[in-house]
């Protein structure tokens, strides 16, 4: 693997790209982390194959000293801790993996007809994850204690067909009884999206009312759902087709009582707030999807800057999914290179000044 300086033209940003050439290089789900707690070695997945396996390495973007991990594994099954081991599923079972030592263990296995899904989710302390699986036809939400292996369920809402699942879990990373998961669809036919289950009061709660007309037509469609660090708001997109205006990056607090608009300057995608609060990093839609723009967006002030404009692939593993590193300093997402290979862009946000 090596390290491509690149300058965006459009706004004369520079990006550290990393990759392999000829290959598909791409880093973790945008709610789940890739970075480890240094914010200087990255977990990506490269050498990426047609049924998306490949080998998971450890980069360092300083170095460019590269480490092999794990061969064989499938894009987007794991997640970094903030003590800096690698949780990832196979099948029914989840592991562990110490990315320090290059230890692994086993945490949990499922009952056999189980298939677990991702992205896995991690508690700031490192405590519990938050996952989803299926049994039979029955699709499950869950915890798993890290240290023991004891499973839990969290809901098994029962969403009838044509739209049946309940995915992207993700156990809020400060107050681990609150778990998000989706009801997966068609988001221009799913009017009830947004949930969160409480362990403590066994509530399960739709905190973002979607909106109807008075003929009951749905007017809001949303998605890409992730915590804030702090645990206080769930941020997601209102995508610009929804026909109920503005759209945007919005947020709603943790047990639905308030939400707002956070920005809306630009068709907005995915998005990641940083962990230290003061900004989110989003894609676009773009005509054509043939290329996304990666744009930071300032919290406090709700203004937004353009980053850079990149080529995608339209499918997974080649979403931007743009994530903070744990500092906060690093924006990364993945990119298409000229040939349609896939990189990881890295940008150093303290390089930004009002010129940019």
């Amino acid at each position: 693997m090596i390290i491509r300086k690149l300058k965006d033209p459009l706004t004369n940003i520079a990006i550290q790209a990393v990759g392999n050439p000829g290959t598909d290089t791409g880093q973790n789900y945008f709610t789940a982390q890739t970075w480890m707690a240094d914010s200087r070695n990255i977990m990506v997945c490269t050498d990426i194959d047609e049924s998306f396996k490949g080998r998971y390495v450890l980069f360092d973007i300083e170095t460019g000293a590269v480490e092999t991990m794990i061969e064989n594994l499938s894009w987007g099954c794991g997640v970094v801790s903030s003590n800096d081991y690698f949780y990832y599923y196979v099948g029914s079972a989840i592991y562990e993996f110490n990315l320090h030592t290059m230890l692994s263990r086993n945490i949990c296995r499922m009952e056999v007809g189980t298939e677990v899904y991702g992205p896995l989710s991690i508690t700031n302390d490192g405590k519990k994850i938050g996952t989803y699986w299926k049994h039979g036809e029955e699709w499950v939400v869950g915890i798993v204690e890290v240290l023991t292996g004891e499973v839990s369920v969290v809901a098994a809402p029962g969403f009838k067909e044509p739209y049946p699942i309940a995915n992207h879990s993700m156990i809020n990373p400060r107050y681990d009884q609150l778990v998000f998961f989706a009801h997966e669809g068609r988001t221009d036919h799913i009017a009830d999206r947004i949930y969160v289950a409480d362990t403590t009061t066994r509530e399960i709660r739709n905190i973002f009312r979607q909106q109807r007309l008075d003929t009951g037509e749905h007017v809001e469609y949303v998605g890409h759902e992730m915590w804030a660090a702090d645990g206080e708001y769930l941020y997601f997109v209102k995508y610009p087709q929804s026909p109920l205006k503005p759209t945007g990056v919005y947020r709603v607090e943790k047990t639905g009582k308030d939400h707002e608009l956070i920005n809306g300057d630009y068709r907005y995608w995915h998005v990641a707030p940083s962990p230290d609060g003061r900004f989110a990093v989003a894609d676009t839609f773009e005509e054509g999807m043939k290329i996304s723009k990666i744009v930071l967006i300032n919290l406090e002030k709700r203004t937004s800057k353009l980053l850079c404009e990149l080529p995608l692939w339209r499918d997974h593993p080649g979403h931007p999914h743009p994530m903070f590193s744990p500092d906060s300093k690093k924006v990364s997402f993945t990119f298409a290179d000229e040939d349609q290979h896939l990189w990881i862009g890295i940008i150093d946000i303290d390089q930004l000044t009002e010129e940019n």
